[in-house]
């Protein structure tokens, strides 16, 4: 246990060391293991405080599932990402250091959700209004993965940075479309997994996805939260669709825009591998 709950601080104080420690291959095992079991440890607080917004067996039942959710979907994903930088871009990474790489994002993500979870328990003891608590949850898992995300992106230009010049882009063209790919593997999962906060008046349920998906779910957490009639939901759908879409593709720019900025640090790093 020697160093765990220490990792993530130190971490976040020099990223960038950290990730040139796994260029190196510098204890990426016993880093890989440590990031795992914080991002666990953090994910089952988080899981149990949204889960006590309807009951405490809900509560263990979302402890449960929410390290579940994040590691299962990097499970899935982790295999392509490799698999394309190795046969593409004939990357001299092994798996364990992109595997760490990920678990840092994963990590990060699960940290934010840590400090988010007393912001959480406020509203399951002052509110009642489950559609607002679900949409709530979604934003704070939404938002904390794009963080993580970002230190994801920091930490693969970091520890690649032995890559040509001519696959630079190919490299973050790959990265990118990995990252829509890690987005739908990981709502879809939120989807077959659910619920995790589950309805006030339902029975609990270990597993019971609705009959849409995510994004129709959220959609009907939206219509809840601002209590709107069965009248309106004939235009706020299309609405809500396309402030969805637009996000959407908003985040894309967003980091469309970092992935093909040159990275001051990657430049610097190159130069100095150079000389």
């Amino acid at each position: 246990m020697n160093g765990i709950f220490s990792i993530m601080p130190d971490f976040l104080r020099d990223p960038d060391a950290f990730f040139q420690s796994i260029q190196k291959e510098d204890g990426v095992k016993t880093k890989a293991v440590k990031l795992a079991i914080i991002s666990i440890l953090c994910l089952i607080a988080y899981g149990f405080t949204v889960g006590l917004a309807k009951s405490p067996v809900q509560a263990l039942s979302s402890a449960v599932k929410m390290p579940i959710l994040f590691l299962l979907t990097m499970v899935f994903c982790l295999p392509s990402l490799y698999f394309f930088s190795l046969t593409l871009l004939r990357t001299p990474l092994r798996m364990i250091q992109v595997q760490t790489v990920v678990l840092a994002g994963v990590s990060v993500t699960s940290f934010l959700l840590l400090g988010l979870a007393p912001i959480s328990l406020f509203f399951v003891i002052t509110s009642s209004n489950y559609p607002f608590f679900q949409l709530m949850a979604v934003a704070f898992v939404g938002v904390s993965a794009l963080i993580g995300v970002y230190f994801l992106w920091r930490g693969v230009t970091l520890v690649e940075v032995n890559i040509e010049d001519s696959k630079n882009k190919l490299s973050k063209r790959i990265l990118m479309l990995w990252f829509v790919l890690y987005a739908f593997v990981g709502t879809q999962m939120t989807w077959r997994l659910s619920p995790f906060i589950g309805r006030p008046e339902d029975p609990f349920h270990l597993l019971k996805p609705s009959r849409d998906n995510f994004y129709v779910d959220v959609i009907h957490a939206v219509e809840g939260a601002l209590n709107l009639s069965s009248s309106a939901t004939s235009w706020i759908t299309p609405i809500l669709i396309g402030g969805m879409c637009l996000l959407s593709a908003g985040g894309l720019i967003f980091f469309g825009g970092l992935f093909f900025g040159k990275s001051p640090k990657r430049q610097e790093d190159k130069a100095h591998l150079a000389g």
